[in-house]
């Protein structure tokens, strides 16, 4: 059971990452600041010992790479993949959005 969540875990958070990455337009762009995310994610998982967040973030951004990185070299892109990823994090960039105006009001 505990292989299933971390499945599920692993689908959102590359599609998190992914969609994140397609918010820039330059192929140039998404591979260096994911790349630069990669590294600091994993140092940071090393630092705080965190083992499974590790993995985790080890997985997805190879994963993530490897997409962006065949985008790279044959100019070509998966729009299913993408349109999926874009999804994904517009629906976390929603659900943030809603979590701030709470704290917005309360400021007042």
């Amino acid at each position: 059971m505990e292989d299933l969540n971390f499945h599920e875990e692993f689908e959102e958070n590359f599609l998190t990452i992914l969609g994140y990455s397609y918010r820039l337009e330059n192929i140039k762009q998404r591979l260096f600041f994911t790349f630069s995310e990669a590294v600091y994610a994993v140092d940071l998982d090393k630092l705080m010992r965190n083992e499974d967040s590790l993995k985790l973030n080890c997985i997805v951004y190879i994963l993530v790479l490897d997409v962006l990185i065949k985008e790279y070299n044959t100019k070509e892109i998966n729009e299913d993949l993408k349109q999926r990823a874009l999804q994904v994090y517009k629906k976390l960039e929603e659900k943030k959005a809603k979590e701030n105006s709470k704290y917005h009001i309360y400021q007042y």
